[in-house]
C-alpha cells in the first residue's frame, strides 16, 4: 500500500508534485471513481487509471537520473539477467547515456530523448564523468600517473584522465571518453583487480541522497549543465 500520488509518480513516470496537480484536476480515476483527495492510500489490487486530458499534459520526452545497483545491466534483454528499466516507469523509447556494466555501480542518465542521450553520451561532447574506483591491494604512485598521462588499452591510447588518490587502494578519475570497461582494463593492464567501480558524477551533477535501485527527474539546471559545450 502507497500513498496514491507515490503509486502515480511510480507507475506513470511523473513527479509526485504533477501527480497531486492531477488528483486536484480530477484526472484520477479509482477502481471506476474521479478522485481529487489528496492522501488516499492505493493497493496493489486497486485499479488505477488517468484520463486522457493527463497523458495529453505530459511531456514528450521525460529525464532520468538513476543510482544503479551492482548487478543490473544496461540492456532489454532477459537473457543478462535483472536490467535497469525494471527499476524505471514503463516508458517507451527509454535509453541510457554511457553504460555501468554489470559489477559497477552509480549514475546513469536515462532519457526517451534521442538528442540529449547522445549528447551526454557522445565522444565528440567530451561530457567528464567521475568514478570511484576501489583496487585489491595498494597503488603506487607513478600507476596513478600512468592512468592520468594517458596509457595503451586493446591497440588504443587512452586520452588523460584527471586522476587523484583517495587512499593506499582506492582513487577517482575522471574521464572524458566511453571506451569499454575501460576503467577495469586500464586497471588490469597494471596488475590490479577492481573491486568496487561507482560512478559518482556525470558532468556536474551528482546525489548523495539518491538510494540505489532509485530514480529522480533532472532539474532544469541539471539539463543545462548537459547542454552546455
Amino acid at each position: 500500500m502507497m500513498r496514491m500520488n507515490k503509486y502515480i509518480s511510480t507507475h506513470f513516470g511523473v513527479s509526485r508534485r504533477k501527480a497531486d496537480e492531477w488528483i486536484e484536476k480530477g484526472y484520477v480515476v479509482l477502481n471506476g471513481k474521479k478522485v481529487t483527495e489528496q492522501g488516499i492510500r492505493v493497493e496493489e489490487s486497486d485499479t488505477l487509471e488517468i484520463v486522457q486530458e493527463a497523458h495529453e499534459e505530459k511531456s514528450e520526452f521525460k529525464y532520468f537520473l538513476l543510482n544503479k545497483p551492482v548487478g543490473y545491466v544496461c540492456t532489454r534483454s532477459s537473457d543478462e539477467g535483472k536490467n535497469i528499466f525494471e527499476l524505471l516507469p514503463p516508458i517507451p523509447d527509454l535509453s541510457y547515456a554511457g553504460r555501468l556494466d554489470k559489477e559497477s555501480h552509480g549514475l546513469i542518465i536515462v532519457s526517451n530523448d534521442g538528442k540529449f542521450v547522445y549528447n551526454v553520451a557522445g565522444s565528440e561532447f567530451e561530457k567528464v564523468k567521475t568514478y570511484v574506483v576501489k583496487l585489491d591491494m595498494p597503488i603506487t604512485d607513478f600507476d596513478l600517473d600512468i592512468m592520468q598521462n594517458g596509457m595503451l588499452i586493446g591497440g588504443k591510447m587512452t586520452k588523460e584522465a584527471r586522476v587523484e588518490r583517495i587512499n593506499i587502494n582506492k582513487f577517482s578519475i575522471e574521464l572524458t571518453e566511453g571506451i569499454n570497461r575501460q576503467i577495469r582494463r586500464m586497471c588490469r593492464t597494471l596488475g590490479y583487480h577492481v573491486r568496487d567501480l561507482k560512478r559518482v558524477d556525470i558532468h556536474g551533477i551528482s546525489d548523495d541522497t539518491l538510494s540505489e535501485g532509485y530514480w529522480r527527474e533532472l532539474t532544469q539546471d541539471e539539463m543545462k549543465k548537459i547542454l552546455e559545450k
